[in-house]
């Protein structure tokens, strides 16, 4: 649970996931990690696009280069 808070679910999710296990629902905590799974998979395919404009942009080096010249 901690490390799936750390990685950006909300406590929402968290809470229901929580619930589910408790009353050993077993079909509502099978719903709700496929809802987790989900989240994950939209956040790492935002963090794939984000890595990709990131790598457009110019290095370090040759941005300091282009400035004090």
């Amino acid at each position: 649970m901690r490390a799936a808070f750390e990685a950006g679910i909300g406590l929402d999710a968290l809470a229901r996931l929580c619930r589910a296990l408790d009353t050993s629902d077993g079909d509502q905590a099978a719903a709700q990690l496929t809802a987790l799974r989900q989240i994950v998979k939209r956040r790492r395919e935002a963090l794939a696009d984000l890595e990709a404009q990131l790598a457009t942009l110019p290095s370090e080096h040759s941005t300091r280069r282009v400035c004090h010249e």
